[in-house]
């Protein structure tokens, strides 16, 4: 909604939010448990205890333990699980999954976030996993050049093909968003002052 409603998100502002997300992801990984069904809609810019742009990450329905081989994307035979247009490679190959496949997924939504686009958009579901499995998605800064050079770096290396190519663990990405240099960084004071004058119409109205 925040997307679809005010364009691409800021540099800054995707900085602050999926830092928050790595964080929450790394905690669910160190407890064994790999997500599987990462996107923009199980992420909320959240309103706790008084602060705005507390990101949540949500719907763990479809979390797996690390160490359980017996399910390896197919909750029943031809039934891929999880959300295509943020789907890894592996997952959308019915391939065993383990946390790599949560970076790649939030490298599609971070690209989401920065160009307003999903990496890879067709009508069918199948022609978007083959997509991902093997097409290169378009630059991010080719959609919007306002995305630093090092936030795309950080995207696209996200979203590599082969697990052993992209971040190893939630926390080396969380480092590498933590390098992206930004003209200014994302406050909770600035947060707020984006929610008093954009925020939620129907929140306002109450």
């Amino acid at each position: 909604e925040l997307v679809k409603e005010h364009g691409p998100v800021p540099p800054a502002r995707i900085l602050y939010l999926m830092r928050q997300v790595c964080d929450a992801l790394a905690e669910a990984h160190g407890h064994g448990l790999i997500h599987r069904d990462i996107k923009p809609a199980n992420i909320f810019c959240a309103y706790r205890g008084g602060v705005f742009d507390v990101a949540k990450l949500l719907d763990f329905g479809l979390a797996k333990p690390l160490t359980d081989a017996s399910d390896s994307g197919l909750t029943q035979e031809g039934s891929i699980t999880g959300s295509p247009l943020f789907m890894s490679p592996e997952q959308a190959g019915s391939e065993e999954v383990d946390g790599r496949s949560d970076v790649y997924s939030l490298g599609a939504v971070m690209y989401y976030m920065a160009t307003g686009k999903a990496p890879f958009e067709y009508a069918s579901p199948l022609k978007v996993m083959i997509a991902h499995a093997s097409e290169d998605p378009e630059p991010p800064r080719y959609l919007n050049g306002d995305i630093p050079a090092e936030l795309e770096e950080v995207i696209l290396h996200s979203l590599e093909k082969r697990p052993g190519d992209r971040y190893q663990t939630v926390a080396e990405l969380r480092e590498a968003l933590d390098r992206v240099p930004v003209d200014s960084e994302w406050t909770a004071r600035m947060a707020a002052d984006w929610w008093n004058n954009y925020g939620c119409p129907q929140r306002k109205a109450m």
